[in-house]
């Protein structure tokens, strides 16, 4: 780590859930896989260099240059110090064929002040310009993977660490932050910035904090001072120390991911589910799974523009599969089911609207009467909000639905039903194989190795629709 992370992920050019080749194996090209690896934002198919036979063990599959051609990919990254090598590189790659736009760089990064959340979010002036400890008092730098669902589930988490340092002001780093993490934090006193981050500025900055953590589904203490947290809050003071012993007795790490198979089966014998896996620590006492959504007037006034009455909604989402990729992610239901749940619930109930909601990248669902796809999230959550029933897989806006109150139709496949599940949902599991999320490295792939995984395509459209049906009969007079 000389490096420092200085050579920070090109997450601004690159979309979440793209299938990248990394070309340099160097120490730039091993800190972008190290990001990758750490949380998840994309998927590496491999890594590309001249030498390539100088490294011999690699996590991930290493080609010569003239193997290019032959590789399924959204972008290669290029990952080089010296920009003159870059340019030559690049000119290789358009010689051999590939897109420019297919070819991204992205040198050193010094300047971290355009990371904080911008002046259109909806914070207080001061939380767009400061790190938190550059103010007095307790600051506390907690590090996130990527994510709308991992914000909220990690919601309780961060009200549990406020509880004991009630005058703390906490920043929180995570890929594309500023436009998720004020969306679900901005009513919580404590919450001070929302630093968009795939590494590098927090390894830069972690030890400036009284505290700096970690946060997947276990927690790693990275720096904390216990002088000053003894002076500003013996609570959360004790609380590291049970941290930092737990741990050493748990003898499980965050990195690598697999690690996560043992923790995942040592919290369902506990009867821990996602929002109080952190309770393995003895720190914390979390209970239930609710947190609070703030919602913004002026989003409503842009939701009831759109004329919508009595609807559904639907997200074909969450990762690249949603966005035409190639490379299915194992917990996607396939299209054509959605497809065909659409015209089930049409045929049904033909005076219901059905919306599709989704990014701006995802792939229209033939058969809906509206594709609200890109909208502000702000204007989704009151869509949400007010929709009858909810069709997603585990992911975000399914999360976010619950959160709000709207019942939510869940696919669970390699998915855990028992940690990422709400009793309040209809929770609908693959029959025969699931339940595989984090046994591998790759943990969006099956874990069989199927082009085509067995769970989600063994969740049959008529099951749902059955199911929808039956609630949707009792729930709309």
């Amino acid at each position: 780590m000389a490096e420092r992370y200085t050579y920070l992920f090109p997450f601004e050019k690159v979309p979440q859930g793209s299938r990248i080749l990394i070309y340099g194996a160097g120490d730039v090209g091993q800190a972008y896989l190290r990001q990758m690896k750490l949380t998840g934002y994309a998927e590496v198919i491999g890594m590309v260099d001249r030498a390539w036979e100088k490294y011999p063990r690699m996590i991930v599959p290493l080609y010569p240059p003239q193997q290019i051609r032959e590789l399924t990919f959204d972008f290669v990254i290029l990952a080089f110090k010296m920009k003159n090598f870059a340019a030559d590189v690049q000119a290789n790659l358009l010689r051999m064929g590939i897109p420019a736009e297919k070819i991204i760089y992205e040198g050193a990064r010094n300047d971290v002040g355009s990371v904080l959340a911008p002046p259109e979010v909806n914070v207080k002036a001061e939380r767009q310009q400061h790190f938190a400890f550059e103010e007095p008092g307790l600051a506390i730098a907690l590090k996130y993977g990527p994510g709308l669902g991992d914000a909220i589930i990690k919601k309780k988490l961060f009200k549990a660490i406020a509880e004991l340092a009630p005058t703390a002001k906490i920043d929180i780093y995570a890929p594309n932050a500023s436009k998720i993490i004020p969306l679900i934090y901005r009513d919580e006193p404590n919450f001070h910035a929302a630093i968009d981050d795939g590494g590098a500025v927090y390894v830069d900055n972690h030890e400036k904090y009284g505290l700096s953590m970690s946060i997947f589904y276990m927690v790693q203490m990275d720096h904390v001072k216990y002088a000053v947290l003894s002076e500003n809050s013996p609570a959360l003071a004790d609380a590291a120390r049970k941290i930092e012993a737990a741990n050493e007795v748990y003898k499980l790490s965050i990195y690598p991911t697999t690690q996560n198979w043992i923790h995942f089966g040592r919290a369902r014998y506990h009867g821990w589910n996602c929002y109080n896996i952190y309770n393995y620590t003895g720190a914390f006492t979390i209970e239930g799974q609710k947190v609070t959504i703030p919602l913004a007037p002026a989003a409503e006034t842009e939701f009831q523009k759109l004329g919508l009455k009595s609807y559904i909604t639907v997200n074909f989402g969450n990762g690249a599969a949603s966005k035409g990729n190639q490379s299915l992610v194992s917990k996607q239901w396939p299209k054509e089911y959605f497809e065909a749940y659409i015209a089930g619930m049409h045929a049904h109930f033909p005076d219901l609207e059905i919306i599709q909601l989704g990014d701006k990248n995802a792939l229209a669902l033939a058969g809906a009467d509206r594709h609200i796809l890109g909208q502000s999230l702000e204007v989704a959550k009151y869509i949400l909000k007010h929709s009858r029933l909810h069709l997603d897989i585990e992911g975000g806006l399914m999360h976010l639905a619950t959160q709000l109150g709207t019942k939510c139709i869940a696919l669970y496949g390699s998915t855990q039903v028992e940690l990422f599940s709400y009793p309040q949902n209809i929770n609908i599991v693959a029959e025969n194989c699931h339940g595989c999320y984090e046994l591998y490295e790759n943990s969006y792939a099956c874990a069989r190795g199927l082009e085509r995984p067995e769970c989600m395509y063994s969740i049959k459209p008529e099951r749902v629709i059955a199911a929808a049906t039956k609630y949707l009969e009792g729930a709309i007079v």
